[in-house]
């Protein structure tokens, strides 16, 4: 059986966003927890930034996506779409609800108040094992047999 890259330019820009997600999602977020000498307030903030940034980044690459798939449409299927679908609208639902909720709870228990717990931190956890596997199924579905 041979394969062949719908287009190689999509796929190495999937390969670069699960790269650099899920370095910053699974590795570094409960790492930084992990350093000696590393205050709860300087790892929050420091959750605060990489997020702030991996989102921008994850939302630069999938505009890129969006239009390298566009201009080779005709290779793309619906689940291809869908993928790509389900991806915007997560990082959307990030962007503009979960962190800015969650960065002003980091705010407040920095300003020394007690918060109750909320779910949206798991909330957030989910979303992100569900990019971490809509992407991995994106870059699985870059490959497409011979005829």
């Amino acid at each position: 059986m041979k394969l062949y890259v719908k287009n190689p330019i999509v796929l190495a820009l999937f390969c670069v966003m699960a790269g650099m997600f899920m370095t910053v999602s699974f590795l570094e977020t409960p790492m930084k927890f992990q350093v000696q000498g590393m205050t709860l307030p300087v790892a929050l903030e420091l959750g605060k930034l990489m997020f702030a940034i991996s989102t921008n980044i994850q939302a630069i690459l999938l505009i890129l996506i969006v239009i390298s798939m566009l201009m080779s449409r005709s290779v793309y299927t619906k689940v291809d779409f869908s993928i790509i679908s389900i991806l915007i609208f997560i990082l959307l639902l990030e962007k503009f609800w979960m962190l800015p909720v969650l960065d002003e709870r980091v705010d407040l228990l920095l300003s020394g108040k007690s918060l109750s717990p909320t779910p949206l931190h798991d909330y957030f956890i989910d979303a992100e094992i569900t990019k971490a596997i809509m992407i991995t199924a994106a870059i699985f579905f870059q490959f497409k047999k011979a005829i």
